[in-house]
């Protein structure tokens, strides 16, 4: 069970045990009221929670303090300290009794179990943890024969008859391909298209300068 000890203050040395919420404050009907002309009337709030117990302030004029530093929550632990105005609370858990614990280890230890000896009533027998099966060594074989011991060496592969090539054809000669009847055709074909343009620009000049020349000649004809 946890509970509080007044440390300094106008109520110093007093003992608080912590059953549920508690509200501290100046005011009368408080769950703990203190004489203590700096606390607020509503000042802090001790609340259980998560298995343990949190300081709450509410909103109070001068704050409540956390081991020298101002909260608004915060979890606590045993040995913390808690100043409301000019008073300071020192929160404590109440440990368990040692009976208690003793007689929970012997409970604990009883629950174990024991092993006894085969065909004794006595005293229980350490327990041993069981000894593994002796692996024995596989037989090892009879020695083989010098043929199967022996490993034969393999044969080199058949080297494979190196093929030579046969050209049973005539070898031709390298031809200039500028020396040959497709350069020839080439390059008349090309003259003869060139002969053509120029031939057809001839004819088109000839053509438009006789226009030109009948076009004048109508023009003086009155």
């Amino acid at each position: 069970m946890a509970f509080l000890i007044i440390e300094s203050g106008p109520e110093q040395g007093r003992k608080v045990d912590l059953r549920g919420p508690l509200v501290v404050g100046r005011q009368a009907k408080v769950g703990l009221s203190i004489k203590d002309v700096k606390a607020s009337r509503e000042h802090s709030r001790f609340d259980p929670a998560s298995g343990g117990w949190a300081i709450v302030d509410l909103q109070s004029t001068n704050g409540t303090l956390l081991n020298g530093r101002k909260v608004e929550r915060e979890f606590l632990k045993a040995g913390d300290r808690v100043t409301i105005g000019q008073t300071v609370f020192r929160f404590e858990d109440a440990d368990p009794s040692p009976e208690s614990t003793t007689s929970a280890m012997k409970d604990q230890e009883s629950a174990l179990p024991v092993a006894r000896a085969p065909g004794s009533m006595g005293a229980p027998a350490a327990m041993s943890s069981p000894t593994p099966p002796t692996m024995r060594p596989a037989a090892i074989p009879a020695a083989l024969p010098p043929s199967a011991a022996t490993p034969r060496p393999m044969a080199a592969p058949a080297a494979e008859p190196a093929v030579t090539e046969r050209n049973t054809g005539p070898k031709l000669r390298y031809q200039d391909q500028r020396s040959g009847p497709g350069f020839f055709a080439i390059v008349l074909c090309t003259a003869i298209l060139v002969g053509l343009v120029f031939a057809a620009r001839w004819l088109g000049q000839r053509a438009i300068a006789k226009a030109i020349l009948e076009r004048k000649q109508e023009q003086k004809t009155p």
